[in-house]
């Protein structure tokens, strides 16, 4: 492969030269006062929804601001900066981007990836984006038309109000809260005096509007500002501070389908007895031997099964997928291993909102409920929450607790059967489409990073398996199951002799009068 250099002329490389130069003399020194907040989206993440951390509308900070796609909207940007800058009254613009240059290397230490760009551009960026934003926050508590009443898309169609939410909270859209501060600090001689007291309020308020389930109450309002950005701030609004000592990562996930057929063959040779006893049952629902319907009818009834009898059965349901030495065998990352919300639901464990937010997530040993926090889902959930998700495996958060409350969720909802139910027991306020969108959003965020390891979450899965695999109803299920499979051979033997005279009682009875033995029972 032919190698490829950054460099296409010898002034590439002197400016290469000059501005390691400066890195080395001044930005070193900052970063390790100011680490890094504002971060790529690793590609492991971004790879299945690209979509979900790319901004759409509104460009915000030097990452995006810049590209083709939403460029056209740099105008009505500099509209709403405009507009807050007038009603400042007390500065010139030239000599607020004079006053953010000082901030020069703290701005770029806040940033994952170097900034290609000179410091007066990226002055004039946080000025421009900086005010934007802060006219933005204003209006959001007071009048949210007035938020996006100015802006308008390239083709002069009013921009969607959600749309431009969902891009002030991606992780690579983020501007430094200090900046903010900074323009404040700045400005606040005018007739907006008082904006800089009422400014982690205006922060904190906005966040809990777009948090998908309930803040904490205990985060001080004098520290609101002092977060890094936004993102930031909210994810430390819904993330409970774990205290004591953590365990190691408990054996609560499934394994791959891979992983079980390489570790128990014969259930992928056991397919085709699976399909021989689907056939048999399709020849007897199709027969038209009256004992044999008679049979049929019964089992249907006491089943409650209609059409396919062998497909209610599972070949291997993942509530029995065990890794092997429970407790000391490392598992593949998956899914957490925890009944569907349906199979709770049959085996009579009850599902609760809880009063409070991930923190109390908790399964009542005593009343054998599960309590989950209620979340609410819109348009833009997804995007806050993958970057929720992100933003913690950015920052090397030991515990993903976020991360683990996502893949609790995932676990629990496989169907639109699952998300109806929780939205039945209000633990979901659903303001999507359908139940079916619940459970796309939730299956969809399904590949974590590395492993995760909450305490009091592992704790909830570990109660919850350890009750659900005691219930009657799951025990005699399992019997059943393993009778079948460690019968499977012989009764595969059976059932294909019973298809066989079946298929020859269906062609004679095609061709010919059965005897009356076979209607006898039609006419009673």
């Amino acid at each position: 492969m032919p190698l490829t250099s950054i460099f296409e002329s010898s002034s590439g490389e002197q400016r290469w030269l000059a501005e390691i130069s400066k890195i080395l003399e001044k930005e070193v020194k900052v970063e390790i006062d100011h680490p890094v907040t504002i971060f790529r989206v690793p590609a492991t993440l971004s790879v299945s929804r690209p979509s979900a951390y790319t901004p759409q509308v509104i460009g915000l900070g030097p990452y995006h601001r810049f590209r083709l796609e939403i460029y056209d909207m740099e105008r009505y940007k500099l509209a709403a900066a405009s507009r807050l800058q007038r009603d400042f009254k007390s500065l010139e613009f030239k000599q607020l981007v004079s006053g953010l240059s000082r901030l020069e290397y703290k701005v770029r230490a806040c940033y994952h990836k170097y900034l290609d760009v000179e410091g007066e551009t990226l002055a004039w960026i946080m000025a421009i984006d900086g005010l934007f934003l802060l006219e933005f926050l204003r209006c959001y508590n007071s009048s949210a038309s007035i938020t996006t009443a100015h802006l308008v898309d390239s083709i002069g169609r009013k921009l969607a109000h959600e749309a431009v939410l969902g891009d002030i909270l991606m992780l690579e859209n983020q501007i430094p809260i200090f900046v903010l501060r900074e323009i404040l600090s700045m400005q606040c001689s005018s007739q907006l005096e008082g904006a800089e007291d009422l400014f982690p309020t205006t922060l904190k308020d906005f966040c809990k509007a777009l948090s998908p389930v309930k803040t904490r109450e205990d985060l001080i309002l004098p520290r609101v500002s002092e977060h890094a950005h936004l993102l930031d701030l909210l994810y430390h609004l819904i993330v409970p501070e774990l205290v004591g000592p953590a365990f190691g990562p408990c054996n609560i996930y499934w394994e791959s389908e891979a992983a079980i057929l390489e570790q128990n063959p014969d259930l992928d040779s056991s397919k085709f007895s699976t399909n021989v006893f689907e056939n048999l049952w399709g020849i007897c629902l199709k027969l038209n031997v009256g004992f044999v319907s008679k049979i049929t009818t019964l089992v249907k009834n006491i089943g409650g099964v209609s059409g396919n009898f062998m497909s209610s059965i599972p070949l291997k349901s993942k509530e029995d997928i065990k890794p092997e030495n429970e407790g000391t065998k490392t598992p593949n990352v998956e899914e957490i291993m925890i009944p569907s919300v349906s199979h709770l639901s049959q085996a009579g464990v009850p599902l609760r909102p809880a009063t409070g937010g991930i923190a109390t997530v908790k399964f009542d040993q005593s009343t054998k409920k599960l309590y989950l926090p209620v979340i609410r889902l819109n348009v833009n959930s997804e995007v806050i929450m993958r970057n929720l998700v992100a933003y913690e495996a950015s920052i090397g958060s030991e515990s993903l607790a976020f991360t683990r409350y996502i893949e609790l969720m995932n676990g629990l909802i496989n169907t639109d059967v699952d998300a109806k139910l929780l939205r039945e027991k209000k633990i979901i306020v659903n303001s999507l489409k359908s139940d079916a969108d619940v459970a796309q959003l939730f299956n969809g965020m399904s590949k974590p990073v590395r492993l995760t390891n909450v305490p009091f979450i592992d704790k909830t899965i570990e109660d919850v398996n350890k009750y659900y695999n005691n219930t009657k109803a799951v025990k005699f299920n399992r019997r059943f199951k393993n009778f079948v499979y460690s019968s499977w051979q012989i009764l595969t033997v059976l059932a294909v002799v019973l298809l066989l005279l079946l298929m020859g009682v269906q062609s004679f009875c095609s061709v010919y009068s059965c005897p009356k033995l076979f209607h006898s029972l039609d006419s009673d």
